[in-house]
């Protein structure tokens, strides 16, 4: 385009040289008075027009112009016409664009915020967003997400239900008749299977990532059956050359049950570690012989530790573990009950659990953050096997 201007305006001069040499001033002056008004407006176009030459010229020497630079394009202007009033329209237009290009630049030369400032920025925020810890619990939960730690919801609902059978072993049983106490170690034998069903719902909430409590409400049914074999006639009947017997007692007791405890877990990648610990008491009632009743307050202290694999499916995440459970079920049961023509008998024993370690395995299937499934199912290859169906509820 500069190009184009350049040469029509050097055509532009070379008449003007020569008209100049044909003529006289004095006549041009007289004869061609609108003519010279003519070529004053065009020598201030030629004018115009070298400077944007020169401006253009000088911009290549540099080897980078100001519009490569900073990206503008420059307005396509073509001289066509010289009368006065074209000229003058297209003075005012090469004055405006040029007043915007300069402005154009300077805005362009005026320092901007760095990208990486406004990556910081954003960043920032995006951390401070991160930060605002949106529950009340756990503490510290903020630190542990940016940790990379995905945490639970931290307040937990969880109805569930318990089928378990046992061995009980009984020791020191004691019998009191009229003020009398009388050891029954070496008078009986006596043994003791229990089968128990509870209905429960633990509520938990996270303290700490690491550190969950609860508590836990229930109602709870107990089957005992003893066999109670009375060494004295045992004697006597193996004389006569038969077996031993044993009378059966069977107690139906049923009650309310209610506790508490923590539950301390860590991982490393996709393992995990539980350590379990809870205290129950159920306050059970059931009717004896003779119309009697025993209301005993049975106390369990329950501890274990879990080692398990988690692993994402889908959405969803699975867990699977595999851990021992030690059962601390030793209670002092007492009676007194009425005995016909013998009054009152009361009684004292000590039960616990035959061989209180168990070994379990379990799995947890984390269908969302709000609603899980955990079954976990345990046995002591003596006599103990229980298993346990719950379900989550996490907000």
């Amino acid at each position: 385009m500069f190009g184009q201007t350049t040469n029509f305006v050097r055509g532009v001069f070379a008449l003007q040289h020569t008209i100049i040499s044909w003529r006289a001033w004095a006549f041009i002056v007289s004869q061609c008075s609108g003519l010279l008004f003519l070529l004053v407006l065009l020598s201030c176009t030629v004018a115009a027009a070298d400077e944007e030459s020169l401006l253009s010229a000088g911009m290549s020497a540099k080897g980078e112009t100001e519009s490569q630079k900073y990206g503008l394009i420059q307005p396509n202007l073509r001289l066509l016409k010289y009368d006065g009033k074209e000229s003058s329209q297209i003075m005012r237009l090469l004055a405006s664009s040029t007043n915007e290009n300069e402005a154009d630049i300077n805005d362009q030369r005026k320092p901007s915020t760095p990208l990486s400032a406004v990556s910081t920025t954003v960043a920032a925020h995006q951390s401070s967003s991160h930060d605002r810890w949106p529950y009340f619990l756990p503490f510290g939960g903020p630190a542990a997400e940016r940790r990379g730690h995905k945490l639970p919801y931290s307040i937990g609902i969880t109805p569930g239900f318990y089928s378990g059978k046992r061995h009980i072993t009984v020791d020191d049983p004691k019998l009191y008749i009229a003020g009398r106490t009388i050891p029954a170690d070496g008078l009986t034998r006596i043994k003791v299977k229990s089968r128990e069903l509870n209905w429960s719902v633990r509520l938990d909430a996270w303290i700490f990532p690491f550190l969950s409590v609860y508590a836990i409400c229930g109602y709870t049914r107990q089957y005992t059956d003893a066999s109670i074999g009375v060494n004295l006639i045992d004697r006597i009947r193996s004389r006569r050359g038969a077996n031993s017997t044993y009378f059966r007692l069977s107690v139906d007791l049923t009650g309310t049950t209610y506790g508490g405890g923590i539950t301390l877990v860590g991982g490393y990648k996709k393992f995990f570690t539980a350590l379990d610990s809870n205290y129950t008491v159920s306050a059970l009632r059931g009717d004896l012989i003779f119309g009697n009743t025993l209301s005993p307050d049975v106390k369990a202290l329950l501890c274990s530790i879990r080692l398990g694999w988690r692993e994402k499916i889908g959405r969803s995440y699975l867990n699977f573990w595999i851990g021992e459970t030690y059962w601390d079920t030793t209670n002092k049961i007492t009676g007194n009950p009425d005995i016909p023509v013998v009054g009152k008998v009361g009684f004292s024993l000590t039960e616990s659990t035959t061989r209180p370690w168990s070994t379990h395995i379990g799995t947890n299937v984390e269908i969302s953050q709000t609603f899980q499934f955990m079954v976990d199912m345990g046995t002591n290859f003596r006599g103990l096997f229980c298993i346990a169906p719950v379900l989550i509820c996490r907000f």
